[in-house]
């Protein structure tokens, strides 16, 4: 059985626009004690605080990661930065769900796991920010399917297994 492009389509748009807003180019943004951070995404309002340690002015080392949007907490990456930049293992809680795995220049970039807050989900290959390489979907209603994406869209033909 076919599930509908369509549907798969929406899915993915919804998926992708949950996590990755595209906004301006690359900025750097400061916490209260002047470290700095890369900021992939900026937006009017936002402020940082970093557990971790400064090096030379930018954040560098495990730590918490917390940003705030017009001083409300938003997003909490728990993880390692390298000169200001997400890399390696790390964890992003937002307010629709949770990442974990593989970051490359603060974006999701190797194999990770997103869970949505509406049971929905994806696990799999993952590069600059979006899904792409083989990955494995549980969709709204339920349906899990794995196949092929790439750059964020599913391309190719999915194969059922309501076993997980």
């Amino acid at each position: 059985m076919k599930y509908p492009f369509k549907a798969i389509s929406i899915f993915t748009v919804l998926l992708l626009s949950a996590f990755n807003a595209f906004a301006d180019p690359v900025a750097w943004i400061a916490d209260g004690n002047g470290c700095k951070m890369a900021n992939v995404y900026p937006q009017e309002g936002e402020s940082v605080s970093w557990t971790g340690q400064c090096v030379n002015q930018f954040a560098d080392g495990k730590g918490v990661l917390t940003w705030y949007l017009n001083g409300e907490v938003a997003d909490v990456f728990d993880g390692e930065l390298v000169q200001g930049w997400a890399q390696g293992m790390g964890r992003l809680i937002r307010k629709n769900g949770i990442y974990i795995g593989e970051w490359k220049d603060s974006l999701q970039d190797g194999t990770g796991t997103q869970h949505m807050y509406n049971n929905t989900w994806y696990q799999g290959q993952w590069k600059q920010g979006k899904p792409h390489g083989q990955g494995k979907v549980k969709t709204l209603e339920g349906k899990v399917f794995s196949g092929t994406w790439n750059e964020g869209v599913f391309v190719g033909e999915e194969e059922f297994d309501n076993r997980s």
